[in-house]
């Protein structure tokens, strides 16, 4: 860290490099698996199961019709979504999960971009053995020689 100043952390972050910027789309990891119970936190990845935990999606008590929307004074609707990760928006910081979309005003469905802050992950993507791998050696509890 070379500043103190707010702007200028601000400004450091707008203009991190992409792979950077990818490091930093870390979400929580909660999950079962006894290997990775140490491990804290993620970088999310295509193919993760995550589940909402803030926003529009998130709360139980907000199942509402899809006609419905914040502009009405209700939530979207689709509570506690737990689904896998679609795409990631490196670029823009986002990510994308199966079936959150919306209707645009032309009648088109959109997906729905998410922070990765305000979700949680749940099942890591089991495609790719070497991720996983690293992921458990750097915890304190993973021994393998």
């Amino acid at each position: 860290m070379k500043s103190k100043k707010a702007g200028k952390q601000r400004i450091s972050q707008r203009d991190a490099s992409t792979h950077i910027k990818r490091k930093r789309m870390r979400a929580r990891l909660v999950t079962e698996d006894p290997d990775l119970k140490h491990v804290r936190s993620v970088t999310i990845r295509v193919g993760d199961e995550v589940e909402v935990t803030r926003g529009d999606f998130s709360h139980p008590n907000s199942v509402k019709a899809d006609t419905r929307g914040k502009r009405l004074g209700q939530p979207r609707g689709r509570a506690g979504v737990k689904a896998k990760v679609a795409s990631v928006d490196t670029k823009g910081g986002f990510i994308f999960v199966d079936g959150l979309t919306q209707t645009t005003a032309d009648g088109k469905e959109e997906a729905v971009p998410l922070s990765p802050s305000n979700v949680i992950v749940t099942k890591l993507y089991e495609g790719d053995p070497v991720r996983i791998k690293r992921i458990v050696d750097r915890t304190v509890g993973g021994d393998s020689e």
